[in-house]
């Protein structure tokens, strides 16, 4: 049987929120969404929630902001997800506590998963079990090792073929 939690959902792309909004509600969860920081903020003045899913580029101020001020009133597990997020920003949602840093656009696989270890580091026991909210059964858990979701996977540098020496061909 899954968990029940509350999700603070903060993101400003309406289309995306709803998305993410119907996704989290899917798995039985209580999803209360925003598309401003300051409104989060005040709902977390208001109510508790188990963890947070916050975009990075909010009207008015980012997700670490909003991050900030909800950890003055409440600590809590948080997802920060951007597409326009440098690496820097990720390194520094990092060094500020999230749990992982997500790019958008998102990969539900990848959601799914940041989702189940973030559930399992947080609040113990075995993976979460998600369902599938169009086939009505649960997905199975993603493949990859338990751990922390990595912030980034960096491109290989490429690969440079030393040059012959000079007069050899």
């Amino acid at each position: 049987m899954s968990q029940s939690f509350r999700v603070l959902l903060v993101e400003d792309d309406d289309s995306l929120r709803v998305c993410l909004d119907e996704f989290l509600a899917s798995q039985g969860w209580t999803v209360h969404a925003t598309g401003f920081g300051t409104e989060a903020v005040q709902m977390c003045r208001q109510q508790r929630f188990d963890f947070s899913i916050l975009d990075f580029h909010l009207p008015g101020m980012t997700g670490l902001e909003v991050f900030q001020q909800i950890a003055a009133i409440r600590p809590l597990p948080a997802i920060l997800m951007s597409g326009l997020a440098t690496l820097a920003d990720a390194a520094a949602a990092q060094r500020a506590g999230f749990f992982t840093f997500l790019r958008k656009p998102l990969d539900l696989d990848r959601l799914r998963q940041a989702l189940q270890l973030l559930i399992q580091h947080h609040f113990g026991g075995p993976l979460q079990v998600f369902v599938d909210p169009q086939a009505g059964r649960p997905c199975p858990p993603a493949g990859r090792r338990p751990g922390r979701v990595p912030t980034h996977q960096p491109h290989p540098a490429p690969r440079r073929h030393p040059r012959p020496p000079s007069g050899l061909s």
